[in-house]
């Protein structure tokens, strides 16, 4: 299965991903997340809490956002539908690109190239919850919250996962690309 799919990506594939993927991203990054965290006054939103919060921190947050930066935040998770998928779809092509450009086959490697798929996931989920938090307030329940946290850390730690092994395989290809390249110049 991982063979049939890492042979379908190509280097023009991956770079159209990263730029569509990250003008997604930055578009959040310098525009909605910064609007959200103007209603908030300056709280950390739940997506950008990678250690979690607690039901204090998130009854906080929900009462400083208002009316209006509630409102506000449905339309962030709106732009968050696609960037999971974008997320997933762009750094599973890097990792599988890597790995073919490197000739790494181990089954390791094919398994952490799934992460992302899995951080999407979870970001999907947590933006569901975060979606119910927000509808439900201000009967906020702590179970909703506690469930919402956990999958707000768990987005965070399989990325954070994620980019500590992509760093790993570049390391692991460059040393690799370099020895070849050494040996054919000292033929």
């Amino acid at each position: 299965m991982f063979e049939h799919l890492g042979s379908k990506v190509s280097g023009k594939m991956v770079i159209a991903l990263l730029v569509v993927t990250n003008l997604v991203y930055f578009f959040m990054l310098g525009y909605s997340i910064p609007k959200l965290m103007e209603y908030s006054s300056g709280l950390p939103i739940f997506d950008m809490s990678p250690t979690g919060y607690r039901y204090e921190d998130a009854l906080a947050l929900l009462t400083a956002l208002g009316n209006e930066g509630r409102a506000f935040y449905h339309t962030q998770l709106a732009i968050d539908l696609l960037y999971p998928a974008l997320f997933a779809a762009c750094y599973f092509a890097l990792f599988q690109w890597l790995m073919k450009w490197g000739n790494t086959k181990s089954h390791v490697w094919q398994w952490v190239s799934l992460l992302p798929i899995f951080a999407a996931a979870s970001d999907y989920a947590e933006n569901m919850a975060i979606w119910l938090m927000l509808s439900d307030f201000p009967g906020l329940s702590s179970l909703l919250v506690t469930v919402a946290s956990a999958l707000t850390i768990t987005k965070s730690a399989v990325t954070t996962v994620y980019w500590l092994a992509l760093l790993v395989l570049i390391a692991i290809v460059s040393v690799q690309k370099y020895k070849k390249r050494t040996l054919r110049s000292l033929r």
